[in-house]
């Protein structure tokens, strides 16, 4: 009998995740070079899409996986995601220090994924139809504007934690869930782009299908890393129907008799009696253990979602399903007289061993860490609520809810570990509100020195300083603002960038510098393409330096803006009237005439257009309105009766009845 020939797809799997990962460098290193890049292919950027409406490359990379996962399987999982080949990775490297990693099972905290999932996807649409609130339009942000763009981007980082951040989730996702949770601990207890991917997995017809004899060996179900029993379901359905299936292809290239491959079947959702995932009895805990751990983690992903403004919501649910395994495990400790931790001995009848100890105290560090998290959340929680109601009053602010919130953030940022730089700057502004300038610019004076680059703080000490008379400090904060400010994803940077940028255009354009105004006016109005203010700005210094068909291109733009139409169809007219341009500056005047029936001054400027256009009937209506509305327009008056002294000097018309 021919001896079969060993196949492996490890190594064919491991060089496509390298590929991804040279493929991340490369995405990287464009970007650090030409200054602007395909956005990131994040699944996190698909909230843009669902919540804002914006179609962006992570969008469509999601959708495009989706629809491959329907008809092929979850196969991107495996061979394509960069945490997936983390937690391998981490697993190899553990075989190879002999570090035992063993799955859990959990009836409650399996369905992690899927909550989050809904949490992310579903549940917004569902407060939106509550609130009545029309979907998202769905669009592609073209790069200018507000500097962001579905597909482009200059901001590589814009949807993405900072280094260190990311360096920390690596280690959470990696180590310390596959050595607490096993294998792939994350994709089965928290990620929710896999349990999107399950779903879709069960309406694929392509799976890993018995196509042969079997002889039960189990080398399949040892192979696996995703804990399915596959020489199990193969028996009894003919193939794989577990979501969890990632596609791997070990189990193909063990399989001693080729019995095992891939294949096309009728898609498990269409069949009848399907496991759907389920451990049928394999569970690691009992009901009130699985419980306490689903309490443990509700408490914790709340605790640590935003923490210090550091930890992401996938982060937090990372941490969340660590914390709640480890206090069960802290309460197994106090309760068994014999305990195990991935084959160390800690309690051995009724007496901790040195491991033992260190675990004890380590679970200890945990719940102290959880608790002291909380309390600092919750002050910093109730000291936002006071900073969100009160953020947009100017007056009237009870003294008795701004002192409440003041000292929730004053706690918060004394206790913490870490004083965060926005929960500071909120602070300053209910200092600020409660007339305590002092203790405002001097936190916000520390935020700038901790992070030059943060433009709110550097835009309100340039606020401050105006609103104290210091113009040129006002000035010199606002230049900086330009020149070191750093725009940070979800923030208003853009807008204060662009409000930083007009006064500075402003003082240039007072000092005469046109050309400088001029970069600046323009800065201004890209960062702020909703505003019409720096566009009406802008107009003024060019009518004042000559260039009015420039003024009044400007003027134009911000009337599509939404500027004042009164106030920017009266500039047009008034520019139009000094170069000549008399039937022009009569549709405008036309226009005023409609939006102020009863100003009098347009009448008469109306009037006086009519007169130089040929039209002396129309300028006598419009000029007897104007003292109609205003019997002292002197003007209107003389424009009158110099109206009436053409027609009576001009000649008679002559003609045969004459």
């Amino acid at each position: 009998m021919e001896k079969k020939k060993h196949r492996s797809f490890g190594k064919w799997r491991t060089a496509t995740l390298i590929g991804v990962h040279v493929l991340f460098i490369a995405h990287f290193v464009h970007w650090k070079i030409k200054g602007r890049t395909l956005a990131p292919l994040e699944f996190n950027e698909v909230m843009y899409t669902l919540h804002q409406g914006i179609v962006t490359a992570g969008f469509i990379l999601m959708a495009l996986v989706m629809l491959a996962t329907v008809f092929f399987g979850r196969f991107f999982c495996s061979w394509g995601c960069h945490i997936l080949a983390l937690q391998d990775s981490c697993g190899w490297l553990m075989d190879k220090l002999h570090i035992r990693r063993q799955p859990i099972r959990s009836r409650t905290l399996i369905w992690i994924p899927m909550a989050v999932m809904f949490y992310l996807f579903i549940w917004p649409q569902v407060l939106a139809l509550f609130h009545g609130l029309d979907g998202p339009q769905l669009e592609v942000v073209q790069a200018g504007g507000a500097r962001w763009s579905s597909f482009t981007t200059d901001n590589f980082w814009r949807n993405l934690p900072p280094p260190g951040v990311a360096v920390f989730t690596f280690f959470i996702c990696g180590f310390a869930i596959v050595y607490l949770l096993g294998s792939r601990g994350f994709c089965f207890q928290a990620c929710p782009y896999g349990a999107l991917f399950g779903i879709a997995d069960q309406l694929a017809p392509g799976r890993i299908v018995l196509a042969g004899d079997c002889t039960q060996c189990g080398l399949c179900t040892k192979a696996c890393t995703s804990d399915i029993l596959v020489h199990r379901e193969l028996a009894t359905h003919g193939m794989v129907t577990n979501p969890r299936c990632l596609k791997d292809l070990d189990c193909i290239a063990v399989c001693p008799e080729d019995a095992v491959q891939y294949g096309f079947r009728k898609p498990p959702l269409f069949r009848k009696g399907q496991p759907m995932g389920s451990y049928s009895g394999r569970f690691s805990f009992t009901l009130k253990e699985d419980l306490f751990m689903l309490a443990a983690f509700v408490i914790s992903v709340f605790i640590f979602r935003g923490l210090y403004d550091a930890v992401p919501f996938l982060l937090a649910v990372g941490l969340a399903v660590c914390t709640a395994y480890i206090l069960h495990l802290g309460i197994q400790l106090i309760r068994s007289g014999t305990v195990q931790l991935r084959g160390i001995r800690i309690k051995v009848t009724g007496h901790l061993r040195p491991a033992g100890w260190m675990f004890g105290a380590f679970t200890v560090a945990v719940l102290v860490l959880l608790v002291h998290s909380g309390i600092v959340q919750w002050h910093t929680w109730k000291g936002r609520s006071v900073f969100t109601e009160l953020s947009g009053a100017t007056a009237g602010v009870p003294a008795e809810q701004l002192g409440e919130g003041i000292e929730h953030y004053e706690k918060a940022l004394a206790i913490g570990m870490i004083r965060p730089v926005d929960r500071r700057k909120e602070l300053a502004n209910l200092y600020l509100l409660a007339g305590e300038r002092a203790k405002s610019i001097e936190l916000l004076k520390g935020i700038v020195a901790q992070d030059p680059g943060h433009v709110e703080a550097r835009y309100r000490l340039g606020e401050l300083a105006s609103a104290a008379g210091d113009h040129g400090g006002a000035i010199a904060h606002w230049e900086r603002t330009l020149q070191e400010g750093i725009v940070r994803p979800h923030s208003r940077d853009e807008e204060l960038l662009g409000l930083a940028a007009l006064a500075v255009a402003d003082e240039r354009a007072r000092k005469g510098e046109v050309r400088q105004a001029r970069l600046l006016y323009e800065q201004a109005s890209t960062r702020t393409p909703n505003d019409p203010r720096p566009l009406l700005s802008w107009a003024t210094m060019e009518a004042a330096s000559g260039a009015d068909p420039k003024a009044i291109a400007l003027l134009e733009q911000a009337l599509q803006r939404g500027a004042d139409e009164v106030l920017v169809r009266n500039n047009i007219g008034g520019l139009l009237l000094r170069g000549g341009q008399w039937n022009e500056a009569l549709l405008q005047y036309r226009r005023l005439a409609e939006l102020r029936p009863g100003d009098a001054q347009i009448r008469y400027t109306l009037g006086v257009t009519q007169a130089r256009t040929g039209d002396p009937v129309a300028a006598q209506e419009s000029l007897t309105k104007a003292l109609t509305l205003d019997p002292s327009h002197t003007n209107a008056k003389k424009a009158l009766d110099l109206l009436a002294l053409q027609h009576r000097t001009d000649p008679a018309p002559t003609g045969p009845g004459s």
